[in-house]
């Protein structure tokens, strides 16, 4: 499964990349990429879908002050 969100407000680089490295290494997730765009994309197992999206919501914010997470795109179930 694919889901898609937007990141806004993160501006420090060392930041994005301890964001991404979190979200990589929950269970279920099998890539995940926080492009300069701000979109961060994740492939993920349809069972873990629910927690990984919580995951995100609860710690992009923790990442790095005013920062603020979308949801953008749904599953893509392949």
């Amino acid at each position: 499964m694919r889901m898609v969100f937007f990141v806004s407000g993160l501006t420090c680089q060392e930041c994005a990349e301890k964001l991404e490295s979190h979200i990589q290494r929950q269970p279920g997730v099998s890539a995940a990429a926080l492009l300069v765009t701000g979109k961060l994309i994740i492939e993920c197992e349809d069972a873990y879908a629910e927690a990984i999206e919580a995951d995100v919501m609860a710690s992009a914010p923790k990442a790095q002050g005013d920062v603020r997470v979308k949801r953008v795109q749904r599953p893509l179930h392949c």
